[in-house]
């Protein structure tokens, strides 16, 4: 068996999608020849010989346009021997390049993902998992490219190193996707975006922790912001200092190098290289003795460092995007891990979201993936229209259990949550984002996770569409 891969097509567009022509070498292709208005649809794609023979020619390539819409059409091209523009073979595991070039892009449609200047989009993609290309209709506005895509950068095979096209694609737009699709996604609230997020943001520095299980991030809070994430999930201690230094991040009851202060200053920094990007942060646990004073330190402590004119109130959960970016506030905090004393106290004196953000997680007993994704789907399939308050998915396990290492699945990640299960969920978390769990017994250790992002941002176009057009989000 050769590399296979889905590629989703999303039209949220009120125009069917038309294939024009469509060919193959030495691959199985057989592209969707239409794609209704408002809908999206799957097709496989495998390259036929074996992975690890670079020079194997397979390729396909196939044409559409869009009724009604004169001169515009796409291709989208998939080749075995490397990623477009590379001259020099690639390593077996991250040769196979998707390219999307466009013609003739009208005003008022965006396309997914962006393309650059010379209208072209490079494509990441997922052994086994699934690749989405979106078009959405928003008359009156205008797409703006991006500059050129970078080419992967393969190295030697440490952290730093490229191991599919999917990483640089990503990297090139990720940063500030909510600005990018601003015209798509305004009409939307927050309750209704579907969020990649990260579960234990914080434990990037817990290297020197030697229980396997508290580490499930490798990049930093900024890395994690600019890579995409948009929202965090905290856990917080109590230390021995004193002052502000005395609440640390945590995971469980083991403290990590990080102070609070560090950890918000992250993104704060993030917010303006970034000002129409939002950040949710999920205080979701709090370890130690913690009294009423400490409460309101932690508070005062990060509405001075946010700053209170970034902080977006309760209030802001029933308006949609457009308002908010009316107005100075950027970041949302929620938990629903306050004691019941305090909440008082946080509606009077702060803009916290005391009752949100609700967590569905299987529990430290599920150590498969197909224990992982019955369960994800039961949640999923309870959703009949969106939550009115913020809620996350923790997409996570260990493959053993409370104490074995945490999963890295890209590919499963990528296929369950496209579709209508990515335009159901709100946030979702997961582990190891933009970077692969090199641990020993680790799976797809050559495979970067953007499975959350590279689905969810075209399935918000989706959305976008429809709420613009007075449609069911689903």
């Amino acid at each position: 068996m050769g590399a296979g891969f889905h590629i989703q097509i999303v039209n949220a567009t009120p125009y069917n999608i038309n294939q024009v022509k469509s060919h193959s070498y030495q691959m199985e292709w057989d592209p969707s020849s239409q794609i209704s208005p408002n809908s999206f649809t799957q097709f496989y794609a495998e390259f036929k010989e074996t992975v690890g023979h670079d020079s194997i020619d397979d390729a396909g390539d196939v044409e559409y346009t869009l009724e009604e819409v004169s001169n515009f059409n796409f291709t989208i091209s998939a080749k075995k021997s490397g990623v477009h523009g590379l001259s020099t073979p690639v390593p077996s595991e991250a040769g196979y390049g998707v390219l999307v070039e466009w013609q003739n892009i009208p005003n008022g449609l965006f396309v997914y993902p962006t393309p650059d200047t010379t209208n072209t989009s490079a494509v990441g993609w997922i052994h086994d998992g699934v690749v989405t290309i979106a078009l959405g209709y928003f008359p009156s506005n205008t797409q703006n490219p991006i500059s050129s895509y970078p080419t992967p950068n393969y190295g030697s095979g440490g952290l730093a190193d490229d191991q599919s096209v999917l990483r640089p694609s990503v990297l090139h737009w990720a940063n500030n996707w909510m600005e990018l699709f601003a015209p798509c996604i305004q009409n939307l609230c927050l309750n209704e975006l579907t969020l990649p997020g990260t579960h234990d943001a914080s434990t990037y520095c817990a290297g020197s922790i030697s229980q396997s299980w508290v580490q499930t991030q490798y990049q930093n809070i900024n890395q994690q912001l600019s890579q995409g994430i948009r929202a965090l999930d905290l856990r917080l201690m109590l230390s021995s200092g004193s002052g502000d230094n005395q609440f640390v991040m945590c995971h469980g009851s083991f403290a990590l190098p990080l102070t609070l202060v560090d950890f918000l200053n992250q993104v704060t920094q993030f917010l303006a290289d970034n000002p129409q990007e939002f950040v949710i942060l999920d205080l979701h646990d709090f370890e130690g003795n913690w009294t009423s004073q400490t409460y309101q330190d932690l508070s005062n402590l990060i509405i001075n460092t946010i700053g209170q004119d970034k902080l977006i109130p309760p209030s802001g959960i029933s308006q949609p995007l457009k308002d908010l970016w009316q107005t100075t506030g950027r970041v949302i905090v929620g938990s629903l891990e306050f004691p019941d004393s305090m909440s008082d106290w946080l509606a009077q004196n702060t803009p916290f979201w005391s009752s949100s953000i609700k967590q569905y997680w299987c529990g430290t007993s599920v150590t498969l993936w197909s224990d992982v994704q019955s369960y994800l789907q039961q949640q999923i399939d309870a959703i009949n229209q969106p939550n009115n308050f913020l809620w996350s998915l923790m997409a996570q396990y260990n493959y053993e259990g409370a104490y074995g290492v945490p999963a890295n699945v890209p590919k499963e990640l990528s296929s369950f949550f496209a579709g209508l299960n990515g335009i159901k969920s709100n946030i979702i978390a997961t582990d190891w984002w933009n970077r692969v769990n090199t641990s020993t017994g680790q799976l797809e250790t050559t495979v970067n996770n953007f499975s959350t992002l590279i689905n969810g941002v075209p399935l918000n176009i989706l959305k976008g569409y429809r709420r613009a057009n007075n449609l069911p989000l689903w």
